[in-house]
């Protein structure tokens, strides 16, 4: 056989492999976890279907989701040796701004003698430590959706999975545990619960994450 015949016979059938992604599958049920963790560990909100009526815990939705959507991006992207991870990290990092850009705006427009209350509520305390409780029960599960990339820089990858961890978890407790309402309160006490999650997420994606 010539070598061009048994190039040819190697190559027929070779189909296109799609690139890696985390499991959409798994992305879902780690919701759903996030969703079961904040309802047992923290209790829905007693004016759950009147709230959800309302825009406010929506917009709140939209933010956190959006964190996770982008952080899945970046995990992606890092997960793909010899992409540039830039323009996942420019989106989370725009995302954040709005936020911040929104909380203080609103600030600025609130009377003096309310803004402290409106930027602390009541659980500014408590915020982030629930956000993390709950993303340790969808940790597990977004850390198994990424079971198929090959991340270069482990510890990076792992705080873009811890990322996306935190804004599930903080979409559900968002949704379904916390009142507060004002956009001070959520892109503080909000964005700190999600990046305590990337933290720890960095630390633990440092080893689960070597190939």
């Amino acid at each position: 056989m010539k070598t061009e015949d048994l190039i040819d016979a190697l190559a027929a059938g070779i189909e296109p492999v799609r690139p890696a992604r985390l499991d959409p599958a798994l992305l879902a049920w780690a919701g759903g976890a996030a969703a079961v963790a904040v309802i047992l560990l923290l209790g829905a909100r007693s004016d759950l279907t009147q709230a959800l009526q309302a825009p406010t815990p929506w917009l709140k939705a939209i933010y956190t989701a959006a964190l996770a959507q982008t952080a899945i991006w970046l995990a992606t992207r890092l997960g793909r040796p010899g992409l540039d991870p830039r323009p996942a990290l420019f989106a989370l990092l725009a995302v954040v701004g709005i936020a911040v850009a929104w909380g203080g705006i609103e600030t600025v427009l609130t009377p003096p003698g309310q803004r402290m209350a409106g930027w602390l509520g009541q659980t500014w305390d408590i915020c982030g430590r629930n956000i993390v409780l709950v993303s340790a029960f969808a940790a597990p599960l977004v850390f198994l959706s990424a079971r198929r990339l090959a991340p270069t820089r482990p510890t990076t990858a792992g705080l873009a999975l811890g990322l996306a961890t935190g804004g599930i978890a903080a979409t559900a407790y968002g949704l379904l545990h916390c009142g507060e309402a004002t956009a001070a309160f959520v892109a503080t006490w909000y964005t700190l619960g999600v990046a305590a999650a990337g933290l720890i997420g960095a630390a633990v994606g440092r080893f689960a994450l070597r190939w």
